[in-house]
């Protein structure tokens, strides 16, 4: 029990050390956390907590959960900034570290699981998404906490159902965070683990009839109150036309079937190198296992299905980032407590490759830089040089690990390279990108030259950031050329942002004389403020 809380404290420290250092260092940005956090912002200003709203229209893409934290957070604080829209994710992240190792010791041993939580926590898009507004992180936590649950409350002689109905409401609070998706992800894991290990006796358990009743009334209780508060057709859109309709009709986000065979080794940088030794370990007869199958066949299936789906992002994949640090750190524990029984190759062959890979991204990162850097950032060659010698180092300490025989100081020294990186990145290169990708500064533009009964309209962007950082909540969404004229020609003093190119093609049809007003960049987009009125 001692072990287990030192090592308990440690990962604990290191997720928040990552994921709340300078956690309000930056703005919110494009394209999914100024409208999380507008949601919310919203919530807060009156709009209703059950069904939520984005410009004053009920938004129909996500359920509630997500938005309630970031709100409540925002109470909590006192006020509805960039820390409140970010610690919810932080927290879920943490909470997710704490699962990792419980389930690595569950499977494997102490030392499995810690290593596999500092590996999570080190892993690119793991602790980006942990630092984000992002609605994968909460949803990763809670298929996490279903698949543990579930797989603990089976192990368990006594008090089965209790884990089962914990795992019930885990999956129910996730249905409130990302719809079915939570309630997929673990009973495509722990159902198909169960079925392949011929373990029957888990579909036909009673011990299941409490946690369904549990979920039942969450789901059912959250339906009727949003029914009652005239959320009917938020429900409509939300569980069927924006969700299970595009399982069957053209999606958003559309990739090919192998997008993930592509985007997930660079995601789950550094320790993807690692991943095809854990397997080739886990899966010959000296590391084989019912439980490593169990992280395989959850990694495994969770990989082909989401392949499968038409709509991909990169970060879709996170609920399957436990499954992929517990078969990594079952490869490095059996090399600290075994290591007669694991090929040195195993280790050396990844090792020595991220050790090319750290000494060239050394060289390389600070040329690049150079070259590209003084589009996003103040000081390229500081952050390019400084990132470098992190790299180099870090590359050093390999190589010298594998040099002297020290292969089982790796790892650590591995993590100590991410966290320094990352701490680096956190307090020195988001503040400069910022500047690149913040809407603030045009958004504060905007307000300053507009006046009491002026209407803000934008064409053809997304427009949330404006809604955030300007406080409006009725700004004038136009799609269509014709939309847009009909707004350029009302009576009153209007406003509308665009995008540079769009205005260039439609300045010599508009059906008014128009007036740049204000001209900005958000991101890679060059954008133009117009009025139909001179600017007083």
């Amino acid at each position: 029990m001692k072990k287990t809380g030192i090592y308990l404290l440690i990962v604990v420290a290191l997720g928040s050390l990552l994921f709340f250092c300078n956690l309000g260092v930056r703005d919110f940005w494009n394209p999914d956390e100024p409208r999380y956090a507008e949601v919310a912002r919203e919530m807060l200003l009156g709009e209703g907590w059950l069904v939520p709203h984005l410009n004053s229209e009920v938004y129909l893409e996500k359920p509630p959960l997500f938005f309630w934290t970031i709100a409540g957070t925002a109470r909590l604080l006192g006020t509805m900034n960039e820390p409140a829209g970010f610690i919810p994710s932080a927290l879920f992240a943490v909470f997710t570290l704490i699962l990792t190792f419980l389930l690595g010791k569950r499977l494997f041993n102490e030392k499995a699981g810690f290593y596999a939580a500092l590996i999570l926590a080190s892993t690119i898009m793991f602790f980006w998404l942990a630092r984000r507004a992002n609605i994968d992180t909460p949803l990763t936590f809670f298929t996490t906490a279903s698949i543990f649950l579930f797989f603990e409350g089976f192990l368990r002689q006594k008090g089965r159902w209790i884990f089962y109905a914990l795992a019930y409401c885990a999956m129910a609070l996730g249905f409130l965070t990302k719809a079915q998706v939570a309630v997929i992800v673990p009973l495509l894991v722990i159902g198909g683990y169960f079925l392949v290990q011929r373990e029957f006796a888990f579909f036909k358990d009673r011990s299941h009839l409490f946690g369904l009743g549990i979920f039942v009334a969450i789901i059912g209780g959250w339906i009727v109150l949003t029914s009652l508060a005239g959320g009917g057709d938020y429900l409509t859109g939300l569980l069927y036309n924006r969700t299970t309709a595009r399982f069957f009709t053209e999606p958003s986000h559309q990739e090919p079937i192998y997008f993930y065979l592509g985007a997930f080794p660079g995601d789950f940088l550094p320790w993807f190198l690692f991943l095809p030794s854990a397997l080739i370990y886990g899966l010959s007869a000296k590391g084989r296992s019912r439980e490593f199958m169990f992280a395989f066949i959850w990694f495994l299936l969770l990989f082909v299905s989401s392949s499968l789906v038409k709509g991909k992002r990169d970060f879709y994949l996170l609920p399957l980032y436990p499954a992929a640090a517990l078969m990594i750190g079952y490869l490095w524990n059996a090399l600290s407590e075994r290591p007669k029984r694991v090929e040195k190759k195993l280790f050396t062959i990844p090792l020595l490759l991220l050790t090319m890979v750290l000494v060239l991204s050394a060289i390389g990162v600070p040329i690049v830089a150079a070259i590209i850097g003084p589009q996003y950032l103040k000081h390229p060659w500081e952050i390019g040089i400084v990132s470098g010698l992190i790299m180099g180092v870090g590359g050093l300490l390999c190589f010298l690990a594998y040099h002297y025989h020290r292969l089982d100081r790796s790892l650590y020294i591995i993590v100590a390279m991410m966290c320094v990186f990352g701490l680096y990145t956190t307090t020195r290169v988001f503040p400069e990108i910022n500047r690149y990708k913040s809407a603030r500064p045009l958004s504060q533009s905007i307000v300053s030259v507009m006046r009491a009964g002026d209407q803000l309209g934008v064409y053809q962007l997304q427009g949330s950031e404006y809604n955030y950082y300007t406080g409006l909540t009725n700004i004038t969404r136009t799609e269509t050329e014709e939309e847009l004229n009909n707004f350029l020609r009302s009576p009153h003093r209007v406003f509308c942002l665009l995008q540079e190119n769009h205005y260039e093609q439609l300045k010599e049809v508009f059906p008014v004389q128009v007036f740049v007003i204000l001209t900005g960049r958000v991101g890679h987009r060059h954008l133009v403020v117009i009025s139909n009125k001179p600017s007083s």
